[in-house]
C-alpha cells in the first residue's frame, strides 16, 4: 500500500472541519495503478464536491461522468451543479458549460445564488459574463449575489485600482452598484465601462 493511498484514505474517512479542508495533493501522487482505480471510483460517489481532484487523476475518464452529473443536476435548486459547469468549463474551454451556469442561475435557491455567481467569475471572463453580472446588479434581489456581481463587473472591465485615486473612485463604483437606487446603479455602470474603455484603448 502506498503512501499516498493511505493519505487518501484517510482523508476519505476524515469527519468535521477536517473533511471540509477537502484533499492533499500528496494523497494522488504515487498512487499503484489498482490504488488509483479504487481513488477514481471513490472520488466519483462524491460529485461534485471531488471534481476537481477527479479531472486531476484523469481527465479524459473523468469528463464523460461529470458531463453526465452535469445533465442530471441542474433542475436542482438545492444542488451543487455549478461546481460541475464550472470545472467542465476551466478544464475544455467549452463554454456550453458557462451559458448552462448563466441560464440555470434563476433557478437555485437563494442561499445558492451568491456560490454560483461566484463560480461563474472563476469561468473565463466574456460578454456573456460581464453581462450577467450587469443584468444582476440592475435586478436582483440577493444583496450577497448583488455585492458579488457588483465587485466582479468592475474586475472584469479590469477597473484601474493601482493609485489612491483609482481606489477611491473603484470604491464609490462600487458602493453604487450595491445601493439600492436604480439610477445610481445605472450611472456607476455608464462610468465603469466608459473610464474602462479609456484606460484600455
Amino acid at each position: 500500500m502506498s503512501i499516498a493511498y493511505e493519505t487518501f484514505m484517510k482523508q476519505y474517512h476524515a469527519t468535521g472541519s477536517e473533511k471540509a479542508n477537502g484533499y492533499s495533493r500528496n494523497a494522488f501522487i504515487g498512487l499503484a495503478p489498482e490504488e488509483k482505480e479504487e481513488v477514481f471510483r471513490l472520488l466519483v460517489t462524491e460529485l461534485p464536491w471531488s471534481v476537481e481532484w477527479l479531472f486531476f487523476l484523469d481527465a479524459a475518464r473523468a469528463l464523460p461522468i461529470v458531463t453526465e452529473a452535469e445533465q442530471k443536476g441542474r433542475s436542482d435548486p438545492f444542488g451543487d451543479t455549478y461546481k460541475l459547469q464550472a470545472a467542465i468549463v476551466n478544464h475544455t474551454c467549452d463554454l456550453t458549460f458557462q451559458e448552462h451556469m448563466i441560464k440555470d442561475y434563476p433557478a437555485y435557491h437563494k442561499r445558492k445564488k451568491p456560490l454560483v455567481v461566484d463560480a461563474i467569475n472563476r469561468t473565463p471572463t466574456n460578454n456573456f459574463t460581464i453581462d450577467f453580472f450587469k443584468k444582476l446588479i440592475l435586478t436582483e434581489t440577493n444583496e450577497d449575489a448583488v455585492a458579488g456581481a457588483s465587485m466582479y463587473f468592475l474586475d472584469s472591465l479590469k477597473m484601474p485600482s493601482l493609485t489612491l485615486d483609482d481606489r477611491v473612485r473603484y470604491d464609490r463604483l462600487l458602493n453604487k452598484l450595491r445601493s439600492d437606487d436604480t439610477s445610481a446603479k445605472l450611472e456607476a455602470i455608464a462610468e465603469s465601462e466608459q473610464v474602462a474603455g479609456s484606460a484600455h484603448s
